[in-house]
Formats: structure tokens, C-alpha cells, sequence
């Protein structure tokens, strides 16, 4: 039999491509911008030129380097492209009308789904980056109804507005850890049902937040692995025949 192999690009094996912002804050093992993170290749863009105030106010005045950045990722021969932070959902839709490939811009995006999930007294909670940065107009464009889920931000912690909002150099770990936990931990006791962590730089504390609340915590990270397992599905060996 002959085994054929197709030519095209420079480098190949590359599952998913990641489009980051222009920014060199430390990042750990979970934070998808640490190539570490996943147990399959990924290849990376950076987004330069491309304001972060685009983001938090939802402007399509610089969606051309999104789109040119992805369709970088896109020949490069990726199976999925998102990005990494949780605002990109309102570009979600533009994203797809240019790709071939499917296009992940938010985790608040499983939020819809998560809701047919949960038992009626209970409600999805969000920890985000800065509550007063994640607007209604975000949840819309992920099809959720702000006035169904519960809302954390990161604004008490001081390492995270060092490290991610002023973009120091340097991380405490363990400050940052603890303060994605008390994030969490203002959500306990409202009907909490599930955890979706929008700001990615927070995922690598997922398990620190699902053993203090003891809910199902998920994440762009989760999506990520979802999708990848589908086009790389487990082998299931049945049982010999007796």
C-alpha cells in the first residue's frame, strides 16, 4: 500500500493555532499562551497592532489584523484557532465568515450550553479579569442573558492587576493563585452550579477552584481539549469473546 504525503506548507502537526495579544507578561502551565498547557503541538500569532481597548469596548476598527492573523494560523494547517483572552466573543461571528477552520473567541460561549445542563436552582458564575470590563454587551454576544449568571472579577487582587493589567515582568504565583481562589470563593452559597473562567490567565488555578467550591470549573482550555478529542478520538477495546 502506498503511503502518500502531501507537501504545501513549511512546518506541519500543528492541531491548534493561538492568536495572542502583544504583550510579554509572565505565563505558567494552563495560561494557553504556555505552550506546555496542551499534550498536542500548537502554533502561535501575535496580534500586534491590535488595542486591547478594542476589546473591552467591542470595536471592529482593527479586525483586519484578527483576520489576517488568523488566516496565517489557518495555512499553516491548524484543525482550530481561538485566542487568548475571553473578550474576543463579539468577533466571534465576523471570524467565521473568513476562516475555514472553526474560530474560538470566548469560553463564555459554553455558557448556553452549561445552562440546559444545571439543575434549575442553579446558575452558572463567571470569573472574569475586571467586572467592570466585562460588559452585557460580551455576555450577548455569547448568547447569555446577563441577568441569568454570577459574576467575579479579579479587581481585589493585587498581583493580577500588576502582572495582567499594568504588564509587569515578574509573577507571584501563589499571590495570584490566591487571589483567583477568592474570587471564586465570592460566588459560593448563590446556587452555584459550575465555574467558566473567561480570563485565561486564571486557568491554571482550576483545580485549586474546583477543590475549594467543589463545582465543575471550565475554561477556554476545556473547549480546547473537547474539540481536539473529537478529531482525535480515544480507542475503546472491547472485551474478548469468551
Amino acid at each position: 500500500m502506498k503511503n502518500i504525503v502531501s507537501g504545501g506548507q513549511t512546518t506541519y502537526g500543528h492541531l491548534v493555532g493561538i492568536l495572542m495579544s502583544d504583550s510579554t507578561i509572565p505565563r505558567i502551565p494552563g495560561d494557553p499562551g504556555h505552550a506546555g498547557t496542551f499534550p498536542f503541538p500548537v502554533v502561535y500569532e501575535v496580534l500586534k497592532g491590535f488595542p486591547f481597548e478594542d476589546l473591552v469596548n467591542r470595536k471592529k476598527d482593527h479586525i483586519d489584523i484578527l483576520i489576517e492573523q488568523a488566516k496565517a494560523l489557518e495555512k499553516k494547517g491548524v484543525s482550530l484557532i481561538v485566542t487568548d483572552c475571553g473578550l474576543f466573543g463579539p468577533f466571534q461571528e465576523a471570524l467565521r465568515h473568513h476562516l475555514d477552520v472553526p474560530f474560538i473567541g470566548s469560553a463564555l460561549d459554553m455558557i448556553p450550553l452549561l445552562q440546559r445542563f444545571l439543575p434549575v436552582n442553579q446558575q452558572v458564575g463567571i470569573i472574569t479579569g475586571d467586572t467592570r470590563i466585562l460588559t452585557a454587551g460580551h455576555l450577548k454576544a455569547s448568547g447569555i442573558d446577563p441577568e441569568t449568571v454570577l459574576i467575579a472579577g479579579m479587581e481585589n487582587s493585587s498581583e493580577f492587576n500588576r502582572v495582567v493589567i499594568e504588564r509587569q515582568q515578574t509573577l507571584d504565583v501563589e499571590k495570584m493563585r490566591k487571589g483567583a481562589v477568592d474570587a471564586a470563593l465570592s460566588l459560593s452559597g448563590k446556587g452555584l452550579g459550575a465555574i467558566v473562567l473567561e480570563c485565561t490567565n486564571l486557568i491554571s488555578f482550576r483545580r485549586d477552584i474546583q477543590n475549594k467550591l467543589n463545582v465543575p470549573v471550565f475554561d477556554l482550555v476545556t473547549m480546547i481539549d473537547t474539540f481536539i478529542s473529537s478529531i482525535r478520538p480515544r480507542n475503546f477495546h472491547s472485551p474478548s469473546m469468551q
